[in-house]
């Protein structure tokens, strides 16, 4: 049994005292992973003397749009992205990966803070939040930063986050003209599934040529990254030149110099092979009636 302490904070500066003034605190919000490794006693949930519980800090939990970014607040849940006419307009590449987290309890649960601290190579948020060229706004008692969120991320279940720091929210720069989004995602089931692999993949296409690739697969490396290779294969070429299967073969190959190859590297091959070949072609076509 792991034993530790439980605090409440009442707000954002009392908690930001907590994370300051003690060793071994532990922020809890929706819980949906934290709680399930405490229970099994994962070694992901050892080595914390506190458990800090910020679940009812409403100054944290909003979607916004302001001058050149929408920012989103760390407790706003699963469930608000989905439902955010802002979230709908200008990025629904993040819509739709969060309509596939788990149920309709734990998107209603879940947070957009947990889902990215959580840092899972799984994480349905990460890929459409990197490919969106996201960064997280870190606070202490001091002071804040931001920081690129493929900077913030350090590891499978680790990130850049000192003790000290509490993530507030997550800014998504506007695209401007001429973006298309898509989102792909591969499990054992329909609900209540992990991603075996997911993808994100952000073009910009002017006159049938692409510009500003963006390709992020999930659950395909140690944690989610740009696969530059497949990027620069696309980029400024016109969309009648480029073969979408052979695009996706070639990520996969990125993917195995990445990781090597593994127990499920003939399965996930194929598989992430299939989900880029797919993306692309989706958004090719739109790319073509919007002309």
């Amino acid at each position: 049994m792991i034993d530790y302490e439980f605090l409440k904070a009442h707000s954002l500066n009392e908690a930001l005292d907590y994370l300051g003034s003690r060793e071994g605190v532990k922020v809890i919000a929706g819980g949906t992973d934290l709680l399930v490794d405490i229970r099994k006693e994962n070694a992901r949930a050892k080595g914390f003397k506190y458990l800090l519980d910020i679940s009812g800090l409403k100054e944290l939990k909003f979607i916004e749009e302001r001058k050149d970014c929408v920012a989103i607040g760390a407790l706003s849940t699963h469930t608000m992205l989905v439902k955010s006419p802002v979230i709908n307009k200008h990025f629904p590449l993040l819509a739709s990966a969060a309509k596939t987290i788990g149920s309709t309890q734990i998107r209603n649960r879940g947070t957009v803070g947990g889902n990215i601290n959580n840092a899972s190579p799984a994480a349905d948020l990460l890929p459409p939040l990197i490919a969106l060229k996201a960064h997280v706004k870190l606070r202490t008692l001091n002071g804040e930063r931001k920081l690129p969120l493929d900077e913030f991320l350090a590891g499978p279940y680790w990130t850049n986050r000192q003790s000290d720091e509490m993530m507030t929210e997550v800014c998504v720069p506007l695209l401007g003209e001429g973006y298309f989004t898509n989102f792909q995602k591969i499990g054992r089931r329909k609900a209540m599934n992990i991603a075996r692999l997911n993808l994100a993949v952000v073009l910009g296409i002017k006159d049938d040529t692409v510009f500003d690739p963006r390709i992020v697969p999930g659950a395909a490396t140690a944690y989610p990254i740009r696969f530059i290779k497949a990027e620069e294969a696309i980029a400024g070429k016109r969309i009648d030149e480029i073969d979408p299967a052979k695009i996706g073969e070639m990520a996969s190959e990125e993917m195995i110099s990445a990781t090597g190859v593994r127990w499920s590297t003939p399965y996930k091959r194929i598989a992430l092979a299939s989900l880029v070949k797919r993306a692309l072609e989706t958004i090719f076509t739109e790319a073509r009636a919007d002309e």
